[in-house]
């Protein structure tokens, strides 16, 4: 064989080692892409593929009719974020709404019309938040004008409480106590029926406004495996109690748990969590409902797709519904639309 004869079979030979590596890596490129997909925008690892999607619970206009909620066109200087600032569902199905660009508050029934309107234009440029009073009517909380204001049934001012720019959310307490979400003491604020500050709880993140057994609040806390639930036993210095603990059971150590929060209860006193884990490459392998006893025992969870919220500093994006459904929102088109996760 002439030398001419082996170099030609070597070039063969490499030619061939070099097309089983390019078929080879395109092979492990196109497994590589095949774990992630675009859902609703976001990038979703393959885990994730069969996880529930949200139904569609109420579907409103955006516009400044009686029966639409403000959007952006609403909102010429910009006080909202582009929607309303809040929603919390009633006892009996119906959704009241904070339509804050249009200052009014609206209770809607599930086939959309309005059952309530309640003008706000009293209270304030804008009216970020809202949560229940035990004795029927609502807190307002008004932060740029600094005040909290309390209201009847009917919308009549019944009484205000001052010192609250910037103050982010209000929660009503299980004996119905007012509690407010201050950022710029880094506390949350108790106020007792009578509105004086009964306790102040020096907080980060970690810290809700949710109560638990006794009427203690809840902390969740996160670290990159670990998520744990707590009772904040007292206000300051802060003492907490362990609860209960939710591994991250992702051996891959790129994948940490990048959110957590408590969003509620139900009717049956039932504590519903949120906990999130995404890979440092921002594809989320984890967006996890949980249903769980007074003391953290779970009793279900569900995967879930979010629609992307847009709006970035809204007081909560998810809540409970009495009869123990998670709602949420997003914009679809013209339309605001409240939609539901059932675990």
């Amino acid at each position: 064989m002439t030398r001419m004869m082996v170099k030609s079979m070597i070039k063969k030979v490499l030619f061939s080692v070099f097309v089983l590596i390019v078929v080879v890596s395109s092979v492990a490129t196109a497994a590589e892409e095949s774990d992630f997909k675009l859902i609703n925008a976001l990038n979703y690892h393959k885990s994730m593929f069969n996880a529930v999607t949200s139904e569609v619970f109420l579907k409103i206009p955006l516009g400044s009719g009686s029966e639409d909620v403000g959007g952006d066109e609403q909102d010429p200087e910009h006080y909202t974020p582009g929607v309303p600032f809040a929603f919390r569902p009633d006892a009996e199905g119906n959704v009241w709404i904070l339509d804050s660009a249009n200052k009014a508050l609206k209770l809607f029934a599930s086939n959309g019309s309005v059952l309530k309107n309640i003008s706000l234009e009293q209270y304030g440029t804008v009216v970020r938040d809202f949560a229940f009073d035990k004795k029927g009517g609502f807190w307002l909380l008004s932060p740029v004008n600094g005040f909290i204001y309390r209201i009847d049934a009917a919308g009549k001012l019944l009484s205000e409480i001052e010192g609250f720019n910037a103050a982010r959310a209000i929660e009503t307490g299980m004996l119905g106590e007012l509690l407010v979400d201050m950022p710029t003491m880094a506390s949350v604020l108790r106020f007792s029926d009578d509105e004086t500050l009964k306790e102040q709880y020096p907080c980060d993140e970690s810290l809700t406004m949710i109560e638990g057994v006794g009427g203690k609040l809840l902390v969740l806390e996160k670290s990159d495996k670990m998520a744990s639930l707590l009772l904040r036993s007292l206000a300051s210095p802060a003492q907490n109690i362990s609860l209960t603990e939710f591994p991250l059971d992702i051996a891959d150590p790129a994948v940490t748990y990048a959110g957590a929060s408590v969003i509620g209860h139900d009717k049956e006193g039932n504590l519903y969590l949120n906990l999130i884990a995404c890979h440092e490459n921002g594809a989320i392998y984890r967006d996890r409902i949980y249903r769980c006893t007074a003391t953290g025992k779970i009793l279900a969870q569900k995967d879930v797709i979010m629609m992307p919220c847009l709006s970035l500093d809204l007081p909560r994006e998810r809540v409970v519904t009495a009869d123990g459904k998670v709602m949420t929102y997003y914009i679809d088109g013209d339309n605001y639309v409240l939609a539901v996760y059932s675990l």
